[in-house]
């Protein structure tokens, strides 16, 4: 069997010396080979470091940017791999604090203009949802029947928090939940954010927010599509959290949260992504710093986690990753390195071993699985 993965990352050379990356590629795994046998360019887009797709409509909601002069959205045809409508924001130019990984050095990250740090698309109401970091917004699109941008709102958030990184909200992530409801991660304000959404107008209207723990710094969720649990990533803290949402009122209340890298380490970590088995039974995190995957056990129908291994991706900088349909592979990226690591994985503990190393591919920030989709 082929199973396919989307990956995405920079192109520009401002990332990785001698980029060879063009936009966003098809990864094909042969399962039977039990490896990465093809990776080739599906659309050539510049920067993509985010993007997502809904299960109908075959279109690509991703981040970009045009002659490395400014930033915005876009929506892509993955049939054809060309895109269909882009919409960028207006330059402002500011700072944030940031990390330099390779030099183990906190700087203040100036730019000329904005590109949004995560996007996502709901293909049946024809609305993009995109949260920004370096101008702590959100942004929603509306779209016509057939998916061009026809207008766009911004709603500006504020906060801030006790960490260097935590000078401003730092809006990290906007997604649906399954009832519809859009949520929100203040990484920098230690806040999540529900709001209702006007599917004919893409506006948005307050429900609830959650304040976390001072320092968490909640940068992606994993949803459960089975129960009312979700998983709150906390980048700052190396934490992830167990969050239990009530679709009656939109209100969120914390129950505990669970560390992602060994006690005692003292390095630079920042976990990057987040991503709950087919099953729902495990969630896998990866860290940055501290270079490896943590597995946690969902225990008590979801409400409670245990970390049951810590595997490292032999590699730096791991970004984001993958779980295969069936579950039984995870497709990671080591982005300072460009290169992928494929995991064999246990359905039935939970477990991951090496199954290929050092795949080329460079600056991946984005890695999502996509066999159905592309199907």
């Amino acid at each position: 069997m082929i199973d396919k993965f989307l990956l995405g990352g920079y192109t520009s050379d401002s990332y990785t010396e001698n980029n060879q990356s063009d936009g966003i590629y098809v990864a094909s795994l042969d399962t039977a080979k039990q490896e990465i046998t093809d990776i080739s360019l599906l659309a050539k887009v510049e920067n993509p470091a985010f993007f997502n797709f809904s299960a109908s409509g075959k279109k690509i909601a991703t981040v970009l940017t045009r002659n490395e002069n400014e930033g915005g959205v876009a929506v892509i045809d993955a049939e054809s791999g060309k895109t269909i409508s882009e919409s960028y924001l207006p330059k402002k130019h500011g700072s944030y604090e940031a990390y330099d990984a390779a030099k183990n050095l906190y700087f203040w990250n100036k730019l000329p203009y904005t590109v949004p740090s995560y996007i996502s698309i709901d293909s049946e109401h024809k609305v993009l949802f995109a949260a920004n970091y370096n101008t702590n917004a959100i942004h929603t699109y509306k779209m016509d029947d057939n998916f061009n941008i026809t207008a766009s709102h911004t709603y500006p958030i504020e906060g801030n928090g006790p960490l260097v990184e935590q000078d401003h909200a730092h809006i990290h992530f906007a997604r649906l939940l399954p009832d519809g409801r859009l949520i929100i991660c203040g990484l920098g304000c230690d806040k999540l954010f529900v709001f209702d959404v006007n599917n004919d107008t893409a506006e948005l209207t307050p429900v609830y927010e959650l304040k976390m723990r001072p320092g968490f710094g909640p940068r992606q969720i994993a949803m459960s599509q089975k129960t009312n649990y979700i998983y709150v990533l906390g980048e700052l803290a190396s934490k992830v959290a167990v969050v239990e949402y009530d679709p009656e009122t939109g209100k969120l209340a914390v129950i505990e949260d669970y560390s992602n890298i060994p006690e005692g380490f003292v390095g630079h970590n920042g976990s990057a992504a987040i991503r709950l088995s087919p099953d729902e039974k495990f969630v896998y995190v990866s860290n940055r710093g501290h270079n490896s995957l943590a597995v946690h056990k969902v225990l008590d129908g979801g409400r409670r986690l245990e970390k049951i291994q810590q595997i490292k991706t032999e590699g730096v900088f791991p970004r984001d990753f993958g779980i295969s349909r069936d579950g039984d592979f995870l497709l990671c990226a080591n982005q300072n390195n460009n290169e992928l690591i494929l995991f064999n994985r246990d359905k039935e503990n939970g477990y991951l071993s090496v199954a290929q190393r050092h795949i080329k591919h460079d600056a991946c920030v984005r890695v999502v699985e996509a066999t159905d989709f592309l199907a």
